[in-house]
């Protein structure tokens, strides 16, 4: 196929040629004419009988006779021939643009190189994507191919968020294991700091607080300068019922140790055993149920009248911590009650016997006494005549009057019929032993029929 379209074309030109150097000689160029058109014809009855196409020499009309996509043959595969062996045909001899989306030199078609990833601009080669990571979350990074303000680093331990530089990772230590530090880049939960003086344990961190301990934490050399109650309780201690006015002092016995005393509680609360840690531990009697002082406030009441048969139980649970220390200096109850009197005027009313003993006493600790008014003397104007082993103080009262007449008694001269009945009486109650403990006692009262 190809001589046939050579020869065609070869004829062809030596036709135009002689047809361009005509030089008059009629008989040659006849001569020559004939030749030519009997060759053209020739040749034309020749190719009459080959596959047709589109006069290109292609069969199949699609101006690529070998079919592999060059249309040229000159086995470049570009469509364009104009031999630069690029399939883009714009005839600059370069593969395509370079494709660099996060800008950092590298993407496809690149100089550089390729691109792991192109939305990056810290990493662009595959272990870069792979290891670029900032594990201890302290934004310096560890394996990117490139550190910035975005992913900033190396970080020199990727697995301590308080240090990422190289002098952080050397110098940042808790020499005197106080749990404040010093020399790291950053301080945190796990690294409190900075520390003022990493060669005292009791100095730690900054000037906020002084504790009672005889040494100077506020890193100004200053030694518990703080009020007590600002450096009590010691931290982590609850210590209830403490004084919020005054009920610290601070008296460390030795430097370092701590000196947080307690020194006053709440009313009716106690520190017996002198332990901070669970302050005024013991309770006293309440003051809603009980007095301090003699009075007919009443806090002091014990229940209703008691009439003639009857008898109070259930009575309030008192506790006096400290030993009798005298009437009106602190340790002591009191309560007032009543026995109505009835109606029959005689020196004898004959109304029924009076009992005062405790239902509760615990190691026979407490004692009482009775009085007519808040100004009389205990047991006097005939209140009491006659006491049993050890009082008074006595730990049970009982007045009646159903008994004989005193000329019948034993011994009658312990025995009077002009007393007057005790319609009101007064009751201190008070500790005779066992200082300092949390013992507890309650009364009972009871009016026998005659």
């Amino acid at each position: 196929m190809v001589s046939r379209k050579l020869c065609t074309t070869l004829t062809l030109s030596l036709a135009f040629i002689a047809a361009a150097c005509n030089d008059d000689d009629t008989g040659t160029s006849t001569t020559f004419g004939n030749e030519l058109g009997t060759e053209m014809g020739t040749e034309m009855s020749t190719m009459e009988g080959m596959e047709m196409g589109d006069g290109d020499g292609d069969p199949t009309g699609d101006g690529d006779p070998t079919g592999d996509g060059d249309p040229t043959g000159d086995g470049d595969g570009e469509p364009t021939g104009d031999g630069d062996g690029e399939p883009t045909g714009d005839g600059d001899g370069e593969p395509g643009e370079c494709l660099d989306l996060d800008h950092d030199g590298y993407g496809e078609n690149c100089d550089l190189g390729p691109d792991c990833d192109d939305t990056d601009f810290n990493n662009h080669t595959v272990d870069g994507c792979a290891n670029c990571k900032d594990a201890d979350g302290d934004n310096s990074w560890v394996g990117c191919d490139t550190f910035d303000e975005n992913k900033p680093g190396p970080d020199c331990d990727d697995n301590d968020y308080n240090v990422f530089t190289q002098a952080g990772c050397a110098n940042c230590v808790d020499e005197d294991n106080d749990d404040a530090w010093v020399g790291c880049d950053q301080y945190g939960d796990q690294k409190p700091g900075p520390d003022c003086d990493d060669e005292n344990p009791i100095v730690g961190v900054g000037d906020e607080e002084e504790i009672c301990n005889g040494l100077a934490e506020n890193c100004a050399g200053e030694v518990d300068n703080a009020p007590p109650g600002e450096m009590c309780p010691p931290d982590g201690v609850n210590a209830p019922n403490v004084s919020p006015q005054n009920g610290w002092i601070c008296e460390p016995p030795a430097p370092g140790v701590n000196g947080c005393k307690i020194s006053s509680c709440v009313e009716q609360f106690f520190d017996l055993n002198t332990q901070i840690n669970d302050g005024c531990e013991c309770a006293g009697t309440p003051r809603t149920d009980s007095l301090g002082a003699c009075s007919d406030a009443p806090q002091g009441k014990l229940g209703n009248p008691v009439l003639e048969g009857q008898q109070l139980n259930n009575l309030v649970l008192g506790s006096v911590p400290l030993i009798d220390n005298g009437i009106g200096s602190g340790a002591e109850d009191w309560y007032w009650i009543e026995f109505p009197e009835a109606g029959n005027p005689g020196v004898r009313p004959q109304t029924g016997s009076i009992r005062v003993d405790f239902a509760q006493n615990d190691n026979n600790d407490y004692r009482f006494q009775v009085f007519r008014t808040c100004a009389s003397v205990a047991f006097d104007s005939g209140i009491a005549t006659q006491f049993g082993a050890g009082a008074p103080p006595a730990q049970q009262w009982w007045f009646f009057d159903n008994h004989l007449p005193a000329v019948q008694m034993p011994v009658p001269a312990q025995y009077i019929d002009s007393v007057a009945w005790p319609t009101k009486v007064y009751i201190r109650v008070f500790r005779v032993k066992n200082d300092k403990t949390c013992n507890s006692y309650r009364l009972q009262i009871q009016r026998v029929s005659n």
